[in-house]
C-alpha cells in the first residue's frame, strides 16, 4: 500500500492541474445556498429561474408518483425533461435542483422506520385529523423515493447529470449508505458507486479512489476504477494528469490483486 500512498502524493500537483485544464463548471464546488451574485438579477432572469425551478419540481414529482400514478413512459419523459431543465439553467437552478434530489434521498435514513398510522400521530400531535394522519400513511406508502428502488433511480439521474455538483450530492449519500452493515444500505451503496463510475466530472473519480483505498470491502469500487480508466484515457487531461491518474488506478487494483491471490 506504500507504493500507492507514494503515488497519491505525487499526483496530488497533477490534480490541481488537471482540475484548472476539465471544462468549464465542471468542477465548480457547489456551495450550501445559492451562489452569491455581484449583481441583482433581471426580472427576466427571475422569470425563467421561477419557470424553471417550477419545470423540476413538477417533474420529480411525476417521477415520485411511478408507479401508482403514472406509467413508465412519464417517468422518462420526466428524467429527460430534469436533465435538460439541469443543462440549460444556471448555477441557481443547478443548485435547487441538486437541492430538491438530496431532499428525496435523505428519506432512505427513515427506511428502517414503518410509518403507519400511530407513527404519524405522534409525530403530528394528538388533535390532527385522522385524514390527515390518512394522507401522510399514504404517502409514505406510495412515494416512489420511499423504495430502495425509487432511491436506486434518482441516484442513476444523479450520475447522469454528471458535474461535480452531482457528484458530490452522490458522495454525501454514499457517506451514510457506508455507515450501515444493512442489507438496504448496501444496495444503496452499490448504486452510488455506480452512478459515481457514469459521472464525468473528475471529482467522482477522486470519490472512488478514496473508497478503493481506504474501504475494506472494495471490489465494487475497484470494478468503477477499470472503467474509468477507460474514460480517462480518452479524456482531454494532459498527458501528466493522465499518467498520474492511471499509475494510482493502477497502484490500487494491484494492492486489490494481491490480496485475493494471498487470501484466495
Amino acid at each position: 500500500m506504500k507504493k500507492s500512498t507514494s503515488t497519491a502524493k505525487k499526483r496530488a500537483p497533477a490534480r490541481k492541474a488537471a482540475k484548472k485544464t476539465a471544462k468549464a463548471g465542471a468542477l465548480a464546488v457547489h456551495a450550501a445556498g445559492a451562489p452569491a451574485e455581484a449583481h441583482p438579477a433581471s426580472k427576466e432572469l427571475l422569470e425563467k429561474r421561477k419557470r424553471l425551478m417550477k419545470e423540476a419540481e413538477v417533474a420529480l414529482g411525476l417521477i415520485n408518483s411511478y408507479p401508482i400514478l403514472r406509467k413508465r413512459a412519464e417517468v422518462e419523459a420526466a428524467k429527460k425533461l430534469m436533465l435538460e431543465v439541469y443543462s440549460k439553467g444556471d448555477e441557481v437552478i443547478r443548485q435547487f435542483i441538486l437541492f430538491i434530489m438530496h431532499e428525496h434521498l435523505a428519506k432512505a435514513a427513515n427506511m428502517r422506520v414503518m410509518e403507519n398510522f400511530d407513527f404519524f400521530k405522534k409525530v403530528l400531535g394528538e388533535k390532527v385529523e385522522v385524514m390527515e394522519v390518512r394522507k401522510h400513511v399514504y404517502r409514505s406508502m406510495f412515494n416512489y423515493s420511499n423504495s430502495l428502488e425509487g432511491t436506486v433511480e434518482l441516484l442513476f439521474l444523479l450520475g447522469e447529470m454528471g458535474d461535480t455538483g452531482a457528484a458530490k450530492v452522490i458522495s454525501r449519500h454514499l457517506s451514510f449508505y457506508m455507515s450501515g452493515e444493512q442489507q438496504g444500505l448496501q444496495m444503496l451503496r452499490n448504486a452510488a458507486v455506480e452512478a459515481l463510475e457514469n459521472c464525468e466530472s473528475l471529482y467522482a473519480l477522486d470519490v472512488l479512489l478514496a473508497y478503493a483505498k481506504y474501504a475494506d470491502k472494495n471490489e465494487r469500487f475497484i470494478f468503477a476504477l477499470r472503467d474509468w480508466e477507460g474514460k480517462v484515457k480518452k479524456s482531454g487531461l494532459s498527458a501528466r494528469d493522465k499518467e498520474a491518474y492511471l499509475s494510482e488506478m493502477g497502484d490500487i487494483m494491484m494492492v486489490r490483486k494481491e490480496k485475493d491471490v494471498h487470501y484466495g
